[in-house]
C-alpha cells in the first residue's frame, strides 16, 4: 500500500522588540512579549488546536517537530495548544521528531552547540509527552552529510530533508533513502507540499480549486512507495483561513486515499516499512526555504552574515539561555531581502517595517548584551 507521509513544522519564534540604539545600556528587556503573546493565542485559536482535532478525529497519522522555543509560548500562553498535542500523540497516530530546541542554525557552525540544543529538546519532548524521538529534523530542513553524521552519532534512526531540484534529477523524492551516515532518509516532495501550502486558494493556479478527491487521485498516480507532504502547520487556518475549504479538504482526503489503497503514515513508520532504494550524498548544505533552496534565507547578504558572526561571538556570554534565543533563525531570516517570489514569503512572516528595521534591532540588542555580560 502506497504511503502518504504528512509532516508538520510547528514554532514560534520569541520575536524581538523594536529596540532603539538608544536603549542600549538601559534597558535589557530584548523580546517582544505583546506580540509573542497575540500571535500564539491567535494561531493557537485559528490552526494548532482545530487543526489537530481534526487530525484526531479523522484519524490522520503525522509527524510533527515542536520546536522549544515554540512549546514554552505555548505552555505560557496557550496550554490547551500542549494538551491537545498530548492527546494526539497518545492516540498512536503521531510521531514526534526531534530537532533544536531554538530552531537555530547551529548545526553550521558548531557541532558542540547543535548537540547541546538537540539534548535540551529531547528532555523537554520526555518531560512533556513522555516521549523519545527516534526521528530528527534539523530547523528549516537544512541538511548536508556532515549534519547526518552528527545525527547518527547522536542515536537517531531516521532524517527527513528537502528533495531539491539537483537531487531528485538522481533521486526520486517518493523513495526511501539511506543517508551517507545510515539513517533512513525521506525527502519532500516540493511540488506536492506546495500544492497545498502554497497554492490552494491561488485562485489563477490552473487546478484550482483543489478537492480532495483530486489529490487523492494525484497521491496515487504517482509513481514511488511514498509522496512526503513536509509543510508549516499554520498552513491549515492561518497561512490558508478556514474559509478556503483547507479543514474540509483535509476532512475528506483520507476517505478518498482509502478508496485508492492509500494510507497516513508517519516518518518512522514510513522508513520501517519500505525498502531502502541508494545513497543519497548532499555534500553542501541544502534547506527547504526560498526558491534557492540552500542558505541564502539566512546568510544571502551583508546584513545576515554580520549578525550571524556578532551572535557566534558572544558563545562567551554567561546568560546561555538569552543567547539560545536569540539563536532562533527567525531573527535572522527577517532580515532577507530577496527576489520578488521569495520576499512575498518573507514579508508575511516580518513583524518589522522591513528588514533593515530588523537588522537595525537585532544589533543594537546584541550590544547591549554584550555589555550586559562583561559587566557581569
Amino acid at each position: 500500500m502506497k504511503e502518504l507521509v504528512f509532516y508538520f513544522q510547528v514554532h514560534q519564534p520569541r520575536r524581538i522588540r523594536p529596540y532603539r540604539m538608544s536603549e542600549i545600556g538601559r534597558s535589557h528587556n530584548y523580546f517582544w512579549d505583546d506580540k509573542n503573546r497575540e500571535i500564539m493565542q491567535r494561531v493557537a485559536e485559528k490552526c494548532y488546536i482545530p487543526a489537530t482535532r481534526l487530525l484526531i478525529d479523522s484519524e490522520i497519522h503525522a509527524s510533527f517537530s515542536l520546536s522549544g522555543i515554540f512549546l514554552e509560548q505555548a505552555l505560557e500562553y496557550a496550554p490547551d495548544v500542549v494538551d491537545v498535542f498530548r492527546e494526539y500523540f497518545r492516540s498512536g497516530l503521531g510521531e514526534i521528531m526531534s530537532e533544536t530546541y531554538y530552531h537555530s542554525l547551529s548545526s553550521i557552525w558548531s557541532g558542540d552547540e547543535f548537540r547541546s540544543q538537540v539534548q535540551e529538546h529531547r528532555e523537554l519532548v520526555k518531560r512533556l509527552f513522555g516521549i523519545e524521538p527516534v526521528t530528527f529534523r534539523n530547523t528549516e530542513l537544512i541538511y548536508s552529510d556532515a549534519i547526518a553524521n552528527v545525527v547518527k552519532g547522536m542515536g537517531f534512526r531516521n532524517i527527513v530533508t528537502e528533495g531539491t531540484d539537483q537531487i531528485i534529477e538522481a533521486h526520486s523524492p517518493n523513495y526511501v533513502y539511506n543517508s551517507t551516515s545510515g539513517m533512513r532518509l525521506l525527502l519532500r516532495n516540493y511540488r506536492m507540499s506546495d500544492d497545498i501550502a502554497f497554492r490552494f486558494s491561488n485562485a489563477s493556479w490552473s487546478e484550482f480549486p483543489l478537492f480532495a478527491d483530486k489529490y487523492a487521485r494525484w497521491v496515487s498516480e504517482s509513481p514511488g512507495d511514498v509522496i512526503n507532504v513536509f509543510m508549516d502547520y499554520e498552513t491549515f487556518g492561518e497561512h490558508q483561513w478556514r474559509e478556503t475549504g483547507i479543514f474540509k479538504f483535509m476532512e475528506r482526503l483520507p476517505v478518498e486515499l482509502g478508496r485508492r489503497s492509500v494510507s497516513t503514515s508517519t516518518v518512522a513508520n514510513a522508513a520501517k516499512n519500505n525498502t531502502i532504494r541508494g545513497t543519497v550524498s548532499v555534500k553542501q548544505p541544502v534547506s527547504w526555504a526560498d526558491t534557492d533552496r540552500n542558505l541564502n534565507a539566512w546568510l544571502g547578504n551583508e546584513m545576515q552574515t554580520e549578525a550571524f558572526e556578532a551572535l557566534k561571538g558572544l558563545y562567551w556570554h554567561p546568560d546561555k539561555k538569552t543567547w539560545r534565543t536569540l539563536q532562533t533563525s527567525d531573527h535572522i531570516y527577517y532580515m532577507s531581502v530577496r527576489n520578488f517570489a521569495d520576499q512575498d514569503v518573507h514579508s508575511y512572516f516580518n513583524p518589522y517595517q522591513s528588514p533593515y528595521l530588523a537588522f537595525i534591532y537585532y544589533m543594537a540588542i546584541l550590544e547591549d548584551f554584550a555589555r550586559s555580560g562583561r559587566a557581569l
